[in-house]
């Protein structure tokens, strides 16, 4: 029985990661799709939307970090590894911003897309550990 108590918590942990994770990527596509609007010609406010964006994304992030120790815990034999954040640095900021260019537009929607594939990839191991949680939980059911 102690076993499938800590199958479920593994469970809960692993489906609040994906929960953040989630998170994150709605802010990520949204800064995509405020990233394209720049690359056209959208100007300082269409910048500025989009690093708000990015900001979102990077705390859902470090959130999904504190998930993912919980999720460790719960799961010491997994290995797992989250994506970087996406730079956010006052100089990126500034340039992105202020001097609104198509190169620095071009190189952070990279940046975004790159991190919008790790975090799908990253999605898809949590789910494949929930499908084991789930198989395994049915047989001490």
């Amino acid at each position: 029985m102690d076993r499938l108590k800590e199958l479920k918590e593994a469970r809960t942990a692993a489906l609040n990661v994906i929960a953040r994770i989630d998170n994150a990527i709605s802010s990520l596509d949204s800064a995509s799709s405020w990233g394209l609007f720049d690359i056209l010609g959208g100007g300082t406010f269409s910048s500025f939307i989009k690093r708000e964006k990015i900001k979102d994304a990077n705390s859902d992030i470090r959130g999904l970090s504190a998930s993912l120790h919980t999720l460790n815990k719960e799961l010491e034999d997994v290995n797992m590894y989250l994506p970087n954040e996406i730079s956010d640095t006052v100089t990126d900021g500034m340039f992105d911003i202020w001097f609104d260019n198509i190169f620095t537009d071009v190189r952070v929607q990279s940046e975004i897309k790159q991190s919008l594939r790790e975090l799908k990839d990253f999605r898809m191991s949590v789910v494949e550990i929930v499908a084991r949680l789930d198989a395994e939980i049915r047989t001490l059911a």
